[in-house]
């Protein structure tokens, strides 16, 4: 690990950029290990965040790169949703770029598409808090994900998370454009 965090120092020093990193924090989650899975608390026994965390500050400071610390709130579901598919990216990349994106101060909205009219007044968060619960609940898969496609839509109604049923929208509306997610590996009609 030492060997990767000088590498990424080394790099973000040559091209005079700053480092972004999420500021995770497991002390919650270990301390309730005996109710999860055996699995899943191996796991987090084995993650090194807290090394990786001291090893990368200290070399920062000691060649003068900045590390800005960003909240790690719903990176993976916004990627998945705003930028796997646009760009072809895997979801670990695509949350890396929403890491950077808010390292940058840049926002994350929700696509049109996705939100009802009563979430009109409501902040980005609890938004992007809906659609991971959808996500986490109908059990989508990041491959399905990676695949949306455009879809005419039929009734002048808003897109509503009930509308969904694993993982396919049976859609209300008129004629805007929304994106599906496809159950099966191959789509029809990819953009």
């Amino acid at each position: 690990m030492r060997n990767i965090v000088c590498q990424v120092v080394k790099l973000a020093k040559f091209f005079e950029c700053a480092i972004a990193i999420e500021s995770l924090d497991f002390t919650k989650k270990k301390s309730k290990m005996s109710s999860d899975s055996k699995v899943y608390n191996e796991m987090l026994i084995l993650l090194s965040t807290g090394m990786f965390r001291e090893a990368i500050l200290s070399r920062c400071t000691r060649f003068g790169v900045e590390l800005i610390k960003v909240n790690p709130a719903f990176t993976s579901v916004i990627g998945m949703i705003n930028y796997m598919g646009k760009y072809g990216l895997n979801s670990g990349t695509a949350a890396a770029l929403v890491i950077g994106r808010r390292a940058l101060k840049l926002s994350e909205k929700i696509p049109q598409c996705l939100l009802r009219p009563e979430d009109f007044n409501k902040y980005d968060w609890s938004h992007w808090r809906r659609v991971a619960s959808f996500i986490k609940l109908n059990r989508i898969r990041r491959t399905q994900l990676f695949q949306w496609r455009k879809t005419r839509l039929r009734y002048p109604q808003q897109l509503l998370t009930s509308d969904f049923i694993k993982g396919r929208a049976i859609p209300p509306g008129n004629g805007k454009i929304f994106l599906e997610v496809c159950s099966n590996t191959r789509c029809k009609n990819n953009f």
